[in-house]
Formats: C-alpha cells, structure tokens, sequence
C-alpha cells in the first residue's frame, strides 16, 4: 500500500485469509481488505461484502465490532464519500456511488438526498442539462415530500428558463412549483423567473 499497490496488497491479504483462516491476525487481515476496497479501489460491493464476512466468521473480534457500526452507517459513509470524491472530480465514482445508494438503500432517509445530488452533478459537473433534468424529476416522483422536492422542481424551471432556454416548459415548472409549494422559501425567486422569463439582461431591474 506504501508503495501504491493496491491490487497486490488485496492479492496478499486474500492469500492470507485463504491459507490461515483462523490465525489471530486474520480478523485484522479481512478488515484492512475492507478499508482498501472501500477507500483505495472505491468498490462499495466488496467492501461490504468483507464487511459482513468480518462479522459473521470473526464475531467475538474488535473488528467485527467496528464493523458492525460501518455496516448500520454505511449509507451515511457513501453519502460523505461522494462529496469527497467530487472535490477530488472523480465525477464518475462519485455517481457510481449515489446509484449504489439509490438501488440498496431505497427506504434510507438519505436518498432522496442522495437522488438529488445526482441531478447536481449532472447539472454543474458535467453539464449535462437534460440528464440533471431527468434526475431531478425523479426525486419529485420518488421522494415527493422530502426537503428536496421543492429544490428538485425548482432546478428543473431554472434549467428550462436560464440553461435551454424553453419558456413555455419553464413556466409550467414554475407554475407547478408555486402551486404545489406557495410558501416556499423560493416561492418569491420563481415569481421574479416567471415575471422575466423570456427577457434579456437589460430588461431586468
């Protein structure tokens, strides 16, 4: 690992595992493997698949009991490694992370968190106007009630307004928006974007 050789280190400490199950070190082995594919490959599927094996075959070890404790915040964990993952503009492990949520953790509270970040990155990472817009809608039909939908609905008005320039769907957005959510805190930024839409810079005071 020193030396960034992931893929070697994996390799030993899956031989080690293989040939002395139940040496003392091996609860240790199995959770520096878990660390490596969470942290180092940003493999969310082994990782908690060694996760889960540390607690089921090491159980009485200081390990399993860390691990057990990762395991219940693991939604938590991939949420805060993504925003460390776009710092870094590994745009693409970062959504691979948000859909890994999305599809495992349907129920958590944390997704529809995690749903709309994923129309964030498509809208200001890779401007990718008509994809954000497809993400954002579907935390509108999936999360409808979360703190997101309003932002959600909003973003889809403002990309139609401001990015694509389409008035007509911009407006139903927005007349949506108002009436859906009247007292909204951006209530009174979609009733200055209606009033303007379609208008140039000057036009605007």
């Amino acid at each position: 690992l020193k030396n960034n050789q992931d893929e070697l280190a994996v390799k030993d400490l899956e031989k080690l595992l293989q040939d002395y199950p139940n040496d003392s070190l091996a609860s240790h082995a199995l959770y520096k493997l878990s660390t490596i594919y969470l942290n180092w490959q940003n493999d969310l599927s082994s990782g908690f698949k060694a996760l889960n094996k540390l607690v089921k075959n090491y159980p009485e070890s200081k390990q399993a009991k860390q691990a057990k404790v990762e395991i219940e915040e693991f939604p938590e964990y991939i949420l805060n490694k993504t925003e460390s993952l776009r710092k870094k503009e590994m745009v693409k492990e970062a959504i691979d992370h948000l859909m890994y949520l999305t599809k495992n953790y349907s129920e958590n509270y944390l997704v529809s968190k995690a749903q709309y970040m994923l129309g964030d990155i498509y809208m200001n990472d890779l401007r990718d106007f008509n994809t954000a817009i497809q993400e954002y809608r579907k935390v509108i039909e999936n999360h409808g009630g979360s703190v997101q939908e309003p932002h959600a609905l909003f973003m889809i008005g403002y990309i139609y307004a401001n990015v694509l320039n389409d008035t007509k769907s911009a407006k139903i957005e927005y007349e949506e928006f108002l009436d859906k959510f009247p007292k909204h805190e951006l209530s009174p930024s979609v009733k200055f974007e209606i009033e303007y839409l379609g208008k140039s810079v000057d036009e605007i005071p």
